[in-house]
Formats: structure tokens, C-alpha cells, sequence
């Protein structure tokens, strides 16, 4: 049941928490039998307002810090997979890929600087899907995952619904 339980990954978010893309930075640092807690910090990019500018950022473009923690709760059943690929009539070794997939909950926010506007702080709610397929090969397991999600968002009076995809690999 642990095979996709890694302690840290990196990961490219477009959306989401992140107002337009960030790089981040996750860490287990509490892992169950069933379920995970996961935090994320990273650096986003927003960009300019004219469109027509050579340098986005020169003109007006920012930066975010999206952070946020997430309780995965595993939504498959892995070990019934594999008791059903190495029974004793298998003549073969279990699959050196494995998948699982979980359901993701949890909150965060991003503070945003701008060049040449004011700062503005959004909270999100995190509501999404998450697989991960670990790939057993020597000299240590590497898990790749993908989520999606669903990210309601309040800044500034204002109540917004997001969504957002991100891959990452464990380190």
C-alpha cells in the first residue's frame, strides 16, 4: 500500500492555486496506510498588462507564492490489483508500474506582488483528483502524478471558481 507514498516531489502547476503557472515544491510530511498529508510551496509567474510589450514583467507582471496543504485519501484498491496479478497460479513477477488514485482536500492562498499595481492575497479551497503511478525500477522507485482541480477562490470580495492541472516526479 505504500508503493506511491514518496516524502518529497516537484512539480509545474498551471492555475489552480497558482494565478497563471508556478513551480513547486511538496512534501509528505505525514503518510497512512490509506491516506497522505501533503504541503506545497513554489513561485508563479503572472504576467503584464499590454500585451503588445516586449518584457511582460516590465510592464506590470508579477510574482506569486502559492502555498497549500492537502489530505489525499486513496479512492482504488491497489492490493486487491495486486493479489489478483500474483496469485498462485501466476507464473510471472508483479508489474514493476502500479497506479492509484486519490481523492484530494484541502486549502490554500497566494499572495501576489505586482510591479506596478497593489498586491492582492487569494484563499482557494482544493477539491480534486490525483493519480499516481509509481515505476518500480532500480536503483529506487520514481512516482509520477498527475492532479486536477477544482478551486474556488475569494480575493478581494469576490468568490471565483478556478481549475488547474499539475505534474509532478518525486525527488
Amino acid at each position: 500500500m505504500y508503493r506511491t507514498r514518496y516524502r518529497a516531489a516537484v512539480m509545474v502547476e498551471s492555475f489552480a492555486i497558482s494565478p497563471l503557472g508556478s513551480i513547486n515544491i511538496e512534501y509528505l510530511p505525514v503518510r497512512w496506510k490509506n491516506s497522505f498529508l501533503a504541503t506545497r510551496f513554489g513561485l508563479g509567474f503572472i504576467p503584464g498588462g499590454n500585451p503588445t510589450a516586449i518584457s511582460m514583467v516590465t510592464n506590470g507582471g508579477g510574482a506569486s507564492l502559492p502555498t497549500s496543504v492537502t489530505y489525499n485519501y486513496l479512492i482504488n484498491n491497489l492490493r486487491k490489483g495486486i493479489n489478483r496479478r500474483v496469485s498462485l497460479k501466476c507464473k510471472s513477477a508483479p508489474s514493476k508500474i502500479a497506479s492509484e488514485w486519490f481523492a484530494e482536500i484541502g486549502a490554500g492562498a497566494t499572495p501576489v506582488a505586482y510591479r506596478s499595481a497593489e498586491s492582492r492575497f487569494y484563499s482557494f479551497g482544493i477539491l480534486g483528483l490525483r493519480q499516481q503511478v509509481v515505476f518500480d525500477i532500480p536503483p529506487h522507485p520514481r512516482v509520477v502524478f498527475l492532479r486536477a482541480n477544482l478551486t474556488p477562490s475569494y480575493v478581494e470580495g469576490k468568490y471565483e471558481i478556478r481549475g488547474g492541472i499539475s505534474l509532478g516526479v518525486s525527488l
